[in-house]
């Protein structure tokens, strides 16, 4: 009788602890409110974040439209390299003219002529390959494209010319005007070793004013640098405003327009004829 009072009170405590984890109704199985609420409200704060991320996303792409940069598909024939073109046809005409003189090519008769002009031409090509100086890189926003007719100065317009196309014999960019600014060599300035290289051009706008920043490598301190600014200044103006600014490579020197109108319009200079006498200023045409 016990084993069998002790099997019903096994039975009984097993079914009540069944009873014990089996749901009341359909109703405990439900999500709670408070659940489906956040959910609700999560539905609600991912179209906003959408919204934030489209904002963002749509900040750079303004940006960049600002910085939008333009080609130069300005043609000129100072952005030829005349060695690039001298050179191989002075050879062909050469070598065609070799080939002719020992009839291994058709026009003898016309050998001499070929060896005449093609001689010349060649050796001419290869010394403008030797002695020209490549241009720099220059870069353009489209804003500082449409206030180049407004504000660009005559200097600017000069300097970015000037720097843009093929040079021969030039040792660097801006040789002489670097030299006058800073006169190297001489007691209290730096060696010539130490001159600055121009690397590159920006045009670009700075506070809705038109610049012409040129990019310079240069090894010299950013205070040795500072002491120029007024010389930089008088040098390219007038019309403008010399800011210097340090970068990785060396120095920034920005010319940025003033608005006043200065140096706009005075056509091409003539060329300055020395003075009378020593003491007096030089002479224009």
């Amino acid at each position: 009788m016990q084993a069998n009072i002790c099997k019903r009170q096994t039975g009984a405590s097993v079914t009540s602890r069944i009873q014990a984890f089996k749901p009341a109704g359909p109703v405990a199985w439900r999500r709670p409110a408070a659940a489906r609420c956040g959910h609700k409200q999560q539905q609600h704060v991912q179209p906003c974040r959408a919204a934030s991320d489209q904002q963002t996303a749509s900040t750079p792409a303004t940006s960049a439209a600002a910085q939008e940069y333009v080609q130069d598909n300005e043609f000129s024939i100072t952005k030829i390299s005349y060695g690039s073109i001298l050179t191989p046809v002075g050879l062909v005409l050469m070598i065609y003219g070799f080939g002719a003189y020992f009839t291994l090519l058709p026009g003898t008769d016309i050998s001499s002529i070929l060896l005449i002009y093609g001689f010349p031409m060649s050796i001419l090509g290869f010394a403008l390959s030797y002695a020209q100086l490549e241009p720099v890189p220059c870069k353009t926003t489209r804003a500082a494209f449409d206030l180049r007719s407004s504000q660009m100065t005559d200097i600017q317009k000069q300097i970015r010319e000037d720097t843009t196309r093929y040079r021969y014999g030039d040792e660097k960019h801006l040789d002489e005007a670097l030299d006058k600014i800073w006169k190297f060599g001489r007691q209290g300035n730096p060696p010539k070793k130490m001159c600055p290289t121009l690397t590159g051009l920006r045009e670009e706008t700075v506070d809705g004013a038109y610049c012409l920043t040129l990019e310079f490598a240069s090894k010299l301190e950013l205070p040795v640098w500072e002491d120029r600014q007024p010389k930089f200044q008088s040098f390219f103006g007038p019309g403008v405003v010399a800011k210097v600014l340090p970068t990785e490579q060396g120095v920034d020197v920005q010319l940025v327009s003033d608005g006043s109108g200065a140096g706009r319009g005075g056509g091409e200079k003539k060329d300055v004829l020395p003075p009378l006498m020593p003491g007096l200023k030089a002479r224009q045409q």
